[in-house]
C-alpha cells in the first residue's frame, strides 16, 4: 500500500514538473515588448520600398518616363507611382527633363485564369512638372497681371485607362511576381479648360494617350 501511494505521489510531482517546464518554455518562446516593438518598426519601413516598376511611352509626361511605386490597400486598389521621363531636343527647342506624381484606383480586378486578368478600368490623376527656364509657376514680370492663368510648369492632369496582367508562375518567378501592360487616356487642366470653352478646340490636342508596361515584385 505504501508503494502504491509513493508511486502515485511521483507521479504526481513528474507532471507538476513536465507542466512547469512546458509553461517556461512558452514564456521563453513568446515575443518580448521591445522584439513587438521591433517587428512593427521593420514593418513600416518595408511599406517604404517600392514594390512596382514603370516604363510608360507618351503621355504627356516626356517621350519616354519610367520609374517606381506602390500598390496597397484592400485587394490592391491603389497605386502610387514616381515617375522621371525625357522629352528629346527634336520635341522642343532643347530637351527636357519631367517629373510627375500619379495615384491610380482600379476598383476591379477580373480573373480569366490562373494566370490571365484584366483591370477594364483605372482611372486617377497625376501631376507633373518639366525643367527648363522657358517654363514658370508664377507669371513673368514681362506679361500684364492675369495674362496666363495658368503655369506653364505645372500640370494637373486626369485619365482613364485599362490593363491586362500576366501572373508569374511561382517557379518562373526570379524578379517579379505580374506583367501587366496598360493604356491611359488623360488632359490636362489646361486642355480641359480650353476646349469647354472653345468648341473648335481639337480633340487631338485636348487628349493624350500613353502605353506602358508594369512589373509588380
Amino acid at each position: 500500500m505504501h508503494i502504491i501511494i509513493l508511486m502515485f505521489a511521483c507521479s504526481i510531482l513528474m507532471c507538476a514538473t513536465t507542466y512547469a517546464q512546458s509553461n517556461d518554455t512558452i514564456k521563453a518562446q513568446s515575443p518580448s515588448l521591445y522584439e513587438l516593438r521591433h517587428e512593427r518598426y521593420i514593418k513600416r519601413w518595408n511599406k517604404l520600398i517600392p514594390n512596382q516598376a514603370t516604363v510608360q511611352y507618351a503621355g504627356s509626361i516626356g517621350m519616354f518616363s519610367a520609374g517606381a511605386g506602390w500598390r496597397y490597400g484592400r485587394n490592391y486598389h491603389w497605386e502610387t507611382d514616381l515617375l522621371f521621363g525625357f522629352l528629346p531636343k527634336y520635341h522642343s527647342e532643347t530637351a527636357h527633363m519631367t517629373f510627375t506624381i500619379k495615384e491610380r484606383y482600379i476598383p476591379w480586378h477580373c480573373k480569366i485564369s490562373s494566370r490571365w486578368e484584366i483591370e477594364p478600368l483605372t482611372t486617377g490623376i497625376f501631376f507633373n512638372t518639366i525643367s527648363g527656364e522657358d517654363f514658370w509657376k508664377h507669371l513673368p514680370s514681362r506679361y500684364p497681371k492675369h495674362y496666363y492663368g495658368f503655369s506653364t510648369k505645372i500640370r494637373s492632369n486626369v485619365f482613364l485607362g485599362q490593363r491586362l496582367r500576366y501572373n508569374i508562375p511561382k517557379r518562373k518567378r526570379l524578379f517579379h511576381q505580374a506583367v501587366l501592360v496598360y493604356y491611359e487616356i488623360s488632359s490636362c487642366d489646361l486642355y480641359i479648360v480650353s476646349k469647354a470653352t472653345n468648341k473648335d478646340f481639337p480633340w487631338r490636342e485636348t487628349l493624350s494617350l500613353a502605353i506602358g508596361v508594369k512589373w509588380e515584385l
